[in-house]
C-alpha cells in the first residue's frame, strides 16, 4: 500500500492541498485541470458571477456529461483499459518500426 501524496494545485485562482495515492497522482491532476477548463469556459461567458456558482455550475457539467456517457451504455473503465491497451500497442508496434531503420 502506498503513502499518500500530497499535491499542490490551484482551482478557482487559489491554491489548495490535495492528498492521493501516488498510484492516483495523474488521474487526480487531470480532474483538476478538467475542473479549471469547465470553470474557466463559465467564468468567460460572463452569465454566472460569483466564484462558488461558477465551481457549482462546472460540478453540474461535469456530472451531467458523466451521466450521459453512463446511460449510453459506455463502461468507463471499460474504456479506460481499452485506450490504455491501445497505446501499448502502438508503443510496441513503433518500437518495431524504429529498429527497422
Amino acid at each position: 500500500m502506498s503513502s499518500p501524496t500530497m499535491l499542490e494545485v490551484e482551482i478557482l485562482g487559489r491554491p489548495m492541498r490535495l492528498s492521493c495515492k501516488e498510484e492516483e497522482k495523474e488521474e487526480l491532476l487531470n480532474a483538476v485541470a478538467l475542473l479549471d477548463k469547465q470553470i474557466q469556459e463559465i467564468r468567460e461567458t460572463g452569465k454566472i458571477v460569483g466564484s462558488e456558482r461558477i465551481a457549482i455550475m462546472a460540478a453540474l457539467n461535469m456530472a451531467h456529461n458523466l451521466l450521459t456517457v453512463q446511460t449510453r451504455g459506455i463502461n468507463l473503465n471499460e474504456l479506460r483499459s481499452t485506450i490504455s491497451s491501445m497505446g501499448k500497442k502502438i508503443d510496441t508496434v513503433l518500437n518495431d518500426q524504429e529498429k527497422l531503420f
